[in-house]
């Protein structure tokens, strides 16, 4: 993952939640505004902290302003949107991976926890070394996110904070119920289609 540095002592935040995601909320496949600042006023109260994010997009800013002065690190597996987000907040900020393994085969162990494979991708920072975690990749008619909610569980630290969106589907509900909350993470809270869990 690269060497790591001291943080630098907390200052006061330089703009509201509000004012980050205020053109982003509510946009098509994004979260809503709740859904958003549930999450961002946690991480927000940890700032500066370690904050790996599951998919760039729209928001990618705005998860490096909430945690302005931590370190942020993206994660993400389509290239279009590595080319396109990276112009805006710096290729060194994204990483490239490959998911492994569609929903259906991961369905066909009997949702198998020991059956699913880490993504690929080099220098993979996989280390419970970070402090909060935001799952909201791949797209959902795609691969499924057991594969990156089981990496997220392998890279935040003991105590830190995993939050899975679009957790109004099924796949999503299979995917708290055998990758978190089997595993002794708690659900702390619920903010819409939102859940944030706290490892053990």
């Amino acid at each position: 993952m690269g060497s790591w540095v001291a943080l630098p002592d907390k200052a006061p935040p330089t703009s509201s939640l509000e004012e980050i995601f205020a053109e982003i909320g509510g946009q098509p496949n994004s979260c809503t505004h709740e859904e958003y600042y549930a999450f961002a006023r946690r991480v927000r109260m940890l700032a500066p902290c370690a904050l790996l994010v599951f998919g760039v997009g729209r928001d990618s800013i705005a998860w490096r302003t909430v945690n302005e002065g931590g370190r942020t690190l993206f994660l993400e597996n389509n290239g279009k949107w590595i080319e396109k987000i990276g112009t805006e907040i710096g290729k060194e900020y994204i990483r490239a991976l490959a998911y492994q393994q569609v929903y259906e085969e991961w369905e066909a162990t009997g949702f198998s926890p020991e059956a699913v494979p880490l993504p690929e991708l080099e220098h993979a920072p996989f280390d419970h070394r970070w402090d909060c975690i935001f799952v909201d990749a791949p797209w959902g008619p795609t691969f499924g996110r057991h594969q990156s909610t089981h990496a997220a569980t392998a890279a935040v630290k003991p105590g830190g904070l995993i939050a899975l969106h679009d957790c109004e589907r099924e796949r999503e509900l299979t995917v708290c119920r055998v990758l978190l909350q089997a595993r002794g993470f708690e659900l702390i809270e619920e903010a819409e289609r939102l859940r944030i869990y706290r490892a053990p």
